[in-house]
């Protein structure tokens, strides 16, 4: 798992038009996989490939699930979790805020790995 930072991977997705946001993406499905010790959707380049050729609509399905892959990897820890994350990661997204919800996601892995005592940081 990799500690990311909140505001460069928002202005890495708006700058390069969304291919960033593709990659944050894969890299928050892998990482919320690893939090949780198991696999609880699709890999990360399964889920932008099922999300295009969808048009968008397996991305609401993924949403959900990793709000409850977060609650799991969190209840595992013994960390305070919210229960709402998966319908907050849905709504934001049906109002169109999806980057809201990637950065939410990111918050929270990036609490699971500081409470884990720390791993390598990137972009």
């Amino acid at each position: 798992m990799t500690k990311r930072s909140l505001p460069l991977a928002i202005v890495l997705s708006f700058v390069t038009l969304g291919v960033y946001a593709f990659y944050w993406i894969y890299a928050l499905t892998e990482d919320a996989h690893a939090a949780a010790g198991e696999r609880t959707t699709a890999s990360g380049g399964m889920v932008i490939l099922f999300s295009l050729i969808t048009c968008g609509i397996y991305s609401l399905y993924w949403l959900y699930k990793m709000g409850e892959t977060i609650i799991m990897a969190k209840q595992k820890r013994g960390m305070a979790v919210d229960t709402n994350l998966p319908i907050i990661y849905l709504v934001l997204a049906l109002f169109g805020l999806g980057i809201v919800s990637y950065a939410l996601m990111q918050n929270a892995l990036n609490d699971i790995i500081d409470y884990d005592g720390g791993a390598s940081k990137a972009f």
